[in-house]
């Protein structure tokens, strides 16, 4: 990481539709941020290829998001924050946005190296506050307050008027950054920022886990993948420095849903509380009570989950054993009455990392069409009847 960046550029992530997606928010977005960079090198006189920026599309998959994120908004001198109904209805921007101002102490004092931008915009009497501030780096630029930013970057038409207030948020960095504190105040960890958004359209996401840990693996299963804990297996270790089950709540999380992990039987009877993806472990069903855990799981796995077998084709030990024992895990499942649509067998990172947010957002998807909806405690339950016609007194 470098010592010093002079801005964080921060969005509310799109979802994706199909695994090979990106979409627009998220290239707009990356656009912006390469343009900025160039703009801000420019005026601080330094190498174009110089990091004087950063926003979370340059953190390498394969690390914990949460943990790099956090040190990097340690030593940023100016948050850049892209304004749009998305942004306030995640919690993962927002918790960007408070791991950097917490450490300034105060709201006036962090308000300073705070830069809103009009990204999206949203109705006038919504956030009010921040559609003021945002509107401010667009003065005498009317297609900024009417279109946003994101509108600006992609109609050919507005190309200069776009140019003109990426070029005035570049200056603004360097002002604001030219008198941040130094030495930068440690950001808060974003672990521990707990944020409602405004108005929620989050459902709690839980991704259970099923794995041996490392002393109750299956007999000559080697232990590196595993750890004290189901929680703790990581099939990648070869590449990913952290388990599997993290970084799949990582991706929920920035992906808007916030995550929680169940690797024991008492957190696995919550899988019906939201949308759910199970990670297994095909080597579960190597041992007698593994194959009991997978029994298990199929009696209590409501109908809108998801399973993801998750193995590594380079391990020497999948080709020997592996293969044959996620033959065995869909066979004890799909004998349970897991339909075997529900399963996906996943055996590279790189597959991983592509398909994830579409199979994340898929889950959220299937949960919202399946899941039951309680009526509130004293509801009438009682359809209503439409009154008039045939036999009706009115």
């Amino acid at each position: 990481m470098t010592s010093r960046y002079y801005f964080y550029l921060s969005y509310g992530h799109s979802v994706r539709l199909r695994a090979d997606d990106r979409p627009d928010t998220d290239h707009w977005a990356g656009q912006l941020f390469n343009e900025l960079s160039a703009e801000v090198a420019k005026l601080v006189k330094v190498d174009p290829v110089t990091p004087v920026g950063y926003y979370d599309d340059l953190v390498n998959p394969m690390t914990d998001w949460k943990s790099t994120l956090s040190g990097v908004l340690s030593v940023t001198d100016v948050f850049v924050a892209l304004y749009s109904p998305g942004y306030f209805n995640k919690s993962w921007p927002l918790r960007e946005r408070a791991s950097f101002t917490g450490r300034f102490g105060d709201a006036a004092a962090a308000e300073q190296f705070v830069l809103p931008v009009l990204w999206v915009p949203w109705p006038r009497w919504e956030h009010e506050a921040e559609r003021a501030a945002a509107l401010r780096l667009g003065a005498r630029v009317p297609e900024y307050a009417e279109e946003g930013l994101q509108a600006m970057a992609r109609l050919a038409m507005y190309r200069r008027q776009y140019r003109t207030v990426v070029q005035r948020l570049a200056k603004d960095i360097v002002a604001a950054a030219a008198i941040a504190p130094r030495p930068a105040p440690p950001a808060v960890a974003i672990d521990e920022i707990e944020i409602e958004p405004a108005r929620s359209t989050e459902i709690q996401f839980t991704v259970g886990v099923l794995a041996p840990s490392r002393t109750d693996r299956p007999s000559g299963r080697t232990a590196a993948p595993y750890g004290p804990t189901p929680r703790s297996w990581n099939p990648y270790r070869g590449v990913q420095k952290f388990p599997v089950a993290e970084y799949v709540a990582n991706v929920a999380e920035r992906l808007g849903q916030p995550a929680r992990i169940a690797d024991r039987a008492t957190d696995l009877s919550h899988l019906g509380d939201g949308a759910a993806l199970v990670l297994i472990d095909p080597w579960l069903a190597g041992t007698t009570a593994g194959r009991q855990r997978l029994r298990e799981l199929a009696e209590r796995l409501p109908a809108w989950a998801t399973v993801l077998l998750v193995a590594d084709h380079e391990d020497p030990e999948y080709a020997t054993r592996g293969a044959r024992l996620h033959q065995a895990v869909t066979a004890t499942l799909t004998a349970a009455g897991v339909a075997l649509s529900r399963i996906t067998l996943i055996v590279d990172i790189a597959r991983l990392v592509d398909r994830l947010p579409s199979i994340i957002d898929t889950a959220c998807t299937v949960y919202r069409k399946n899941a039951p909806v309680f009526l509130p405690k004293g509801a009438d339950r009682a359809l209503p009847r439409i009154a008039g016609g045939e036999g009706s007194d009115a």
